[in-house]
This record gives C-alpha cells, structure tokens and sequence, in this order.
C-alpha cells in the first residue's frame, strides 16, 4: 500500500513541475505588444548596485520592419521622466536587421514604483505595469518575464 501512494506522489509532483517547465516556456512577456514599437519584450533583469539598479530589457524583433537607429529610445517612468539607456546591445546586423536589441538603463530604486513604458520606434511596450517596487537584497537579481512584476515568484 505505502509503495502505491509514493508512486502516487512521484507522478503528482511529476505532473506539476511539468506544467510549471511549459508555463515558463511558453510565457510571453505581453500578450499584445505595440506592433508600431516593430519589437516584443522577452524579459527585464533586475541587478542592484549599491542604491540605485540596473534594468536590463531583452527585445525580439516582432515584424519584418527594420529597427529604426535614427529614432531615439527612451524608458519613461511613473513620473513622467524619460531615461535615456546607459548601454545597447545588438544581436544581428544594420544591413539585414536586428533580431534582438538589449537595453540597460541605471536608475535610482524611486524609480521602480509604478509603471515603465519603454518608447522604442513609433510604439511604447509596457515594461512593468504594476505598482509597488520590487523588493531586492544585497547582490540579488531578479528575471521579470512578465510586466506584471508582483503576480508571483514564477514571473508569470
């Protein structure tokens, strides 16, 4: 009998941490992305650093429109202040086009609360669209793959 429920136990846990590996596969940062912005968001990364933090935005190229390097980028904040990135990382070419752009913007911890708009081409994705700031120790970091940085530790 006792062999029974472990095997039991061994398929239910099985079951769940299979749910859990597809939902973290398949998670999209935002379901309807700006198609104007003519990229997606696949994650923010979190890394303090003393009292300010990093944010680093991962983009995939969503349309067959090229990125625009004529047109400026910004991250707005809550408070309406647009930060301007600190550092850009491309992954492909101007020729062909960028599949995947990083952008890494140093802001203060103030700067967390509320939501973050990135301005990217003609459109603005949603960065992070809930309202408290996140909490962060000492040389912890913290992968969003959602805007919605409270709903759960899965980043979902």
């Amino acid at each position: 009998m006792a062999r029974q429920v472990f095997r039991f136990a061994v398929a239910i846990v099985l079951v769940v941490l299979t749910v859990i590996a597809a939902m973290l596969w398949t998670a999209e940062y935002d379901s309807s992305p700006d198609p104007a912005a003519r990229f997606e968001v696949q994650s923010a990364r979190l890394t303090p650093d003393r009292d300010f933090v990093w944010l680093e935005i991962h983009l995939k190229k969503s349309g067959e429109e090229n990125h625009s390097l004529e047109r400026l980028v910004h991250l707005v904040t809550n408070d309406g202040i647009e930060q301007d990135p600190a550092d850009t990382t491309f992954a492909g070419t101007p020729e062909e086009g960028f599949t995947d752009i990083w952008y890494k913007f140093w802001l203060e911890q103030a700067d967390l609360e509320g939501e973050l708009v990135l301005k990217i081409n003609e459109g603005e994705l949603i960065i992070k669209k809930s309202q408290a700031r996140p909490l962060l120790g000492d040389g912890d970091e913290r992968v969003f793959k959602s805007s919605d940085w409270e709903k759960s530790w899965l980043g979902f």
